[in-house]
């Protein structure tokens, strides 16, 4: 273990953004003492170097304005991030809403459907729907959508942030 538990926390911090939880494991992984390991963190937080909430908002902001990702996936992504489940619950709620995951499912259902229509064969039908559900859309909100007969209606579904004329 070359230099100091601080020394590798600034050495991450360099290379991106890391939660705290995500350091924490990296630290102790790296042979600190959980003193040591606390004592760095709370240094962090006081200097403003590492804040949970806006590491959360940036990355689900990220997934959600690519529009590929649904709500259970961006959840998912951050609680992977160490992150608590109270600060990821109010972040994707914030980030995208359940009203607005309707727009991104319809949008990444244009990209991953052959044409951008729903396939008539069962098979097709089946691959797309696992495709979705994987990218975290909700199971009765891509039944939904597939049972439609077409997307062509959705290709110009506003995205999140977007506002809708009224």
């Amino acid at each position: 273990m070359a230099g100091t538990a601080w020394d590798k926390a600034l050495d991450l911090l360099s290379r991106r953004s890391y939660t705290r939880g995500e350091i924490r494991r990296r630290l102790v992984r790296g042979g600190w003492d959980e003193d040591e390991v606390g004592q760095v963190l709370a240094k962090l937080e006081r200097l403003s170097l590492v804040d949970d909430r806006q590491v959360a908002y940036n990355h689900a902001r990220r997934r959600a304005l690519e529009g590929r990702r649904g709500r259970r996936r961006i959840r998912a992504e951050l609680l992977r991030r160490d992150l608590e489940p109270d600060l990821v619950e109010a972040v994707v709620d914030e980030v995208l809403p359940p009203e607005q995951e309707e727009q991104a499912l319809c949008r990444a259902a244009s990209r991953l459907a052959p044409g951008g229509r729903v396939p008539a064969e069962r098979a097709e039908r089946d691959r797309l729907a696992r495709r979705l559900l994987r990218a975290g859309f909700a199971p009765g909100r891509v039944r939904a959508l597939l049972e439609r007969a077409s997307l062509d209606d959705l290709d110009g579904a506003p995205g999140p942030g977007d506002e809708e004329d009224e």
